[in-house]
């Protein structure tokens, strides 16, 4: 009868839109879920690599799991930081590898060249599975290993 809390978290450096602080709202809903949940995991939908860390060390120890999305591009940083949390900066994407962040090349290479907002057809090569495997500890819940994922799909 495990409880599990699951949060999305959006990113706001690099983002030309008015989001809440991502470190307040992690606060505030911490606040809620606090003695609620067993297990804790926060996908942080940000741009810079930098925000990413910088809020998985904010929030190590408190959460069970800080992983990054957004960019398509899985890290090869996946660890348990100090205070016991999981945590890779960008899990990857499920999709088309053989493409630019799952898109038709020449549609994204044509975009940056004429700075056009074309719209984009999703890709159809080398489709993959990517994410992390994170291990715990049976009795107390807490990350003991965390391993990337990036399995071919035929």
């Amino acid at each position: 009868n495990v409880k599990f809390c699951i949060i999305n978290l959006h990113g706001r450096v690099f983002i030309n839109e008015d989001y809440d602080c991502p470190f307040r709202k992690a606060d505030e809903i911490l606040a809620e879920v606090s003695g609620k949940s067993d297990i804790i995991i926060i996908d942080f939908h940000a741009e810079a690599t930098s925000e990413k860390a910088a809020l998985a060390r904010y929030l190590d120890g408190r959460v069970t799991a800080v992983f990054g999305t957004h960019t398509h591009v899985q890290t090869a940083d996946e660890r348990v930081l100090r205070k016991g949390t999981a945590y890779i900066t960008d899990i990857g994407m499920t999709g088309p590898h053989d493409s630019i962040i799952g898109m038709r090349e020449d549609e994204i290479i044509e975009r940056f060249m004429l700075q056009t907002l074309n719209k984009f057809e999703v890709a159809r090569n080398d489709v993959k599975l990517q994410g992390i495997l994170i291990s715990l500890d049976r009795k107390s819940f807490k990350p003991v290993k965390v391993e990337r994922i990036s399995s071919d799909l035929k």
